[in-house]
């Protein structure tokens, strides 16, 4: 029989509500409760897709079975019995924030994962989610609810377009961004179709098109003078128009660019930043600051700031920590300082194994191009072997994820 429970409730809260964001979360808890209580059976605790199904519709008898409810316990904070028993009124204010949008969580939830697996993992369901929960809800709204639903379609379609560029379909993904930016436009707000410009930025330099990159950047400045202004995502546009130029080899413009982001997201710290605009923060542009100065050829200053965001940003930022690396370590070897870049490319290997990104594939494949004329170094040589299994592995890996190629959203 099903019934609500306070088990839906938490993970709803916890932003956790996708199933293999959760399952992320939960492995991480099992080893953690495996050390605290000495218990290596409790390692091996898994979730299955129907035991999932069942906890999130209530079709449940009891709890779970001990190892489980222990792992839960310590993951979400309550005793199973309290989990798995009836939910607690929701106070009035979270229930006019999912009035006014239902699909701020799954925004949340989405990103989460996106971060964790990489896009590959997560694009089919984002995509049936968009087809069946979001798309539907466009027709015959009010003005106010009108222009909700339409901000909403922009940002989740515009999460599609990063997934499917980070699986590798950069044709699948361009249609994502221009139905996004179509949205966005539909919403009334300058400010959401210049969140989506600020992505489409970083799509074009990612493709080599840097000039293309600059002008979707001041296209969505130019938005934002006509918007209640937003300085976290006004950053992000000067970081990416930044990027682009440095990548064009204009070098004054560029800083003058990034300097121009570091005040707007000094600027952030007392600016409400609405629910809907992509994140960026300070681990953020160090991350960009790091590439426009590694463009730059500033190789001490990138250096700086790869660690930087490597420093800032904590283990659970799996894709970003990774290009954080593969950063650092293409400037360190622009500096010869080889041993160090290897000892970073070490630890990356080790951590990037299972994300399921085309871009992170890319981006080792030029960090051991970089390398290889070092490979007479017995330590370069060795990092160079262990770069041939991880690739094997990945390889399999992205093999396993079948992405739709179906029509846009």
């Amino acid at each position: 029989m099903r019934r609500a429970t306070r088990f839906r409730q938490v993970v709803h809260q916890r932003r956790l509500h996708l199933f293999e964001s959760f399952c992320s979360h939960f492995v991480r808890a099992a080893h953690e409760v495996a050390q605290l209580d000495e218990n290596a059976r409790l390692a091996t605790a898994m979730v299955s897709r129907s035991a999932w199904d069942r906890w999130m519709d209530g079709d449940i008898q009891g709890t779970p079975r001990a190892d489980t409810c222990r792992v839960l316990e310590h993951l979400l904070g309550e005793p199973a019995e309290v989990l798995f028993g009836p939910p607690r009124p929701a106070p009035p204010r979270e229930e006019q924030e999912k009035a006014l949008s239902p699909h701020l969580d799954a925004m949340a939830s989405f990103r989460l994962a996106d971060r964790q697996l990489g896009g590959g993992h997560v694009y089919n369901s984002l995509l049936l989610y968009l087809r069946t929960e979001v798309t539907t809800s466009l027709i015959g709204l009010g003005a106010v609810q009108g222009a909700e639903a339409f901000r909403d379609a922009a940002v989740l379609t515009e999460m599609a377009g990063w997934m499917a560029h980070d699986s590798g379909r950069d044709t699948v993904a361009q249609g994502h961004f221009l139905s996004a930016l179509r949205f966005g436009q539909a919403a009334g707000d300058p400010s959401v179709a210049a969140n989506v410009e600020a992505g489409m930025s970083h799509l074009a330099l990612q493709g080599g098109h840097a000039d293309q990159a600059v002008e979707l950047a001041r296209s969505g400045l130019d938005r934002l003078r006509a918007a209640e202004h937003v300085p976290v995502l006004a950053a992000r546009l000067h970081a990416m128009k930044a990027r682009a130029l440095a990548r064009g080899g204009y070098a004054k413009q560029a800083q003058q660019c990034l300097e121009s982001a570091r005040e707007e997201l000094a600027a952030a710290d007392t600016a409400l930043v609405p629910d809907w605009v992509a994140p960026f923060d300070a681990a953020a542009l160090a991350s960009e600051a790091a590439s426009i100065l590694l463009d730059l050829r500033i190789l001490p200053a990138a250096t700086d700031e790869a660690n930087r965001a490597l420093k800032l940003r904590d283990a659970s930022r799996a894709r970003s920590r990774s290009l954080g690396q593969i950063t650092l370590a293409q400037s360190l070897i622009a500096q010869d300082q080889v041993d160090a870049a290897c000892a970073v490319t070490h630890d990356l290997l080790e951590t990037c194994q299972s994300l399921g990104s085309i871009r992170i594939s890319r981006d080792l494949a030029d960090l051991r191009t970089a390398l290889e004329p070092y490979a007479s170094s017995r330590q370069v040589k060795e990092v160079l072997d262990h770069m041939t299994v991880v690739a094997r592995h990945r390889r399999l890996l992205l093999a396993s994820l079948t992405v739709t190629e179906g029509s846009q959203v």
